[in-house]
């Protein structure tokens, strides 16, 4: 099971380095137009914010998916 969700999950390191640098931007984005009391492309700061709780969960999902198969290898 494993095995076929990192074909399509978790190719590489770039993926788990970009998830976590667009989260950050995302929260950014999020913490300034809560600050301005502003929405960019019609997102409020809410949505900006679980956008990038959607990919810090994304990030942690593709790590601990490693994770599992490299122990399902040893046994």
């Amino acid at each position: 099971m494993t095995e076929w969700l990192l074909k399509f999950w978790c190719r590489s390191d770039i993926f788990v380095c970009g998830a976590g640098l667009i989260g950050n931007v995302f929260l950014v984005v999020g913490i300034v137009t809560a600050a301005l009391d502003t929405s960019i492309a019609g997102f409020t700061p809410v949505v900006w914010v679980l956008l990038a709780f959607i990919l810090y969960v994304t990030m942690i999902f593709s790590v601990l998916l490693r994770i599992m198969t490299r122990l399902e290898v040893k046994q």
